[in-house]
């Protein structure tokens, strides 16, 4: 018995001595493109200053098909165009039929295969950077381009699929930002509450594609399907993407190019209003040119639909620049209202603007969207231009 006990002894000293001694020091994180790997069959530790880690979560993580033969204690991982092959306790391995030498011999420990990290990075063409102070490897492998085309190309076209949808939240969710966007969450439910808009992406092109960087060009359609009256247009956009954690977001996203989605033809088709209404309306756009004219600053806010102090400020401050700055008369030559409801409507204008200084004299389209107040007053909200071309007198 006594002989047993001390059998006994010795084995569990065996097994105690082949487990990695890791459990009294601050356990070793591994990072795969800034993803932290979560390891269920064992703990990465170090041996002979190289760290080795379970092999089938790198393999797998990394893309590869793993094979792992226990009569030989052989690990393969295979991939397009690659095969790596590793043997418990041998220090040669092999890259697609090559040999290469190994630091550390692979371990097989408690039914576990450990792997030397380093060099299965470097063999699927990454780095390994080890933090002492940390203790992690934060490794970094060139990314499939095709996937991460195909996830880039579904990132945007779910954030398009949420603003159909008016999902704010999960729209931001999408987008890369310190913040917890609260804020822009809440503007954007402001705007889904005014208008009702189908965004339709009509081309998609990855411009470029870096590491962890992209940038996306868009031309989309953004169609009024209901609520308040804005003009259809198109949109040309460059988004700009980061991947955190192994996943692609939105850093930004810049209008490029904007295009009023109407014809003349359409502008200039009558919409049915009554004759009050009307006359009101075309009034004030011509007093809106009369005042541009003069430059007088008041005259022509006070046509304008007031959002405040500060931002009737800040008009007031534009005009004025642009008074200082050019001598401009306008002509309005043409004025149809084309759209038309209680408290709403749109106007296609066309006018001609003369430059005192230089003699040039232009020709401009513009949308004005102008709104009706309780006293019954018409006052211009905002405008979009469509054309602007120059002829010289």
């Amino acid at each position: 018995m006594k002989k047993l006990l001390s059998l006994i002894g010795v084995s569990l000293l065996a097994l105690v001595l082949a487990v990695p001694a890791f459990a009294a020091e601050k356990p070793i994180k591994v990072y795969i493109n800034n993803s932290n790997l979560t390891f269920t069959a064992g703990t990465p530790y170090l041996k002979d200053n190289t760290v080795l880690v379970p092999f089938r979560v790198i393999f797998e993580k990394l893309g590869l098909q793993v094979l792992w033969d226990s009569k030989t204690g052989t690990v393969t991982g295979t991939g397009t165009g690659l095969n790596i092959s590793l043997k418990v306790g041998s220090k040669r391995a092999t890259v697609n039929g090559t040999v290469k030498q190994l630091t550390v011999a692979p371990v097989s420990t408690a039914g576990t295969t450990y792997i030397p990290l380093r060099f299965i990075a470097e063999a699927t063409g990454g780095t390994a950077v080890w933090d002492s102070a940390s203790r992690s490897v934060k490794i970094t492998v060139p990314q499939s381009s095709s996937s991460d085309e195909k996830d880039i190309t579904a990132l945007i076209q779910l954030s398009n699929k949420y603003y159909n949808e008016e999902k704010a939240i999960s729209f931001y969710s999408l987008v890369d930002s310190e913040s917890d966007n609260m804020e822009s969450v809440t503007d954007m439910n402001s705007l889904f509450e005014l208008y009702d808009l189908k965004n339709t992406i009509t081309s998609l092109k990855i411009l470029s594609l870096a590491g962890d960087e992209a940038t996306v060009y868009t031309v989309e359609s953004s169609v009024r399907t209901g609520g308040y009256y804005i003009p259809d247009e198109q949109f040309e956009y460059l988004y700009t993407l980061v991947r955190k954690d192994g996943s692609w977001k939105i850093s930004g996203m810049e209008v490029q190019e904007s295009t009023v989605l109407l014809t003349r033809e359409q502008g200039m088709k009558q919409a049915v209003l009554p004759q009050g209404d009307a006359t009101v309306i075309k009034d004030n756009l011509s007093k809106y040119y009369q005042n541009m004219t003069t430059q007088n600053v008041d005259g022509t806010l006070a046509l304008m639909t007031s959002y405040g102090e500060e931002y009737d400020a800040a008009s007031a401050a534009d005009l004025q620049d642009l008074f200082d700055s050019y001598d401009l008369s306008y002509s309005l030559t043409n004025a149809n209202i084309y759209y038309y409801a209680a408290d709403e409507a749109a106007v296609y204008t066309e006018v001609s603007i003369k430059d005192g200084e230089s003699g040039e004299s232009y020709t401009q389209s513009l949308i004005f969207i102008l709104s009706k107040s309780e006293s019954g007053s018409w006052t211009i909200d905002d405008t979009y231009h469509i054309s602007f071309d120059s002829a010289q007198s």
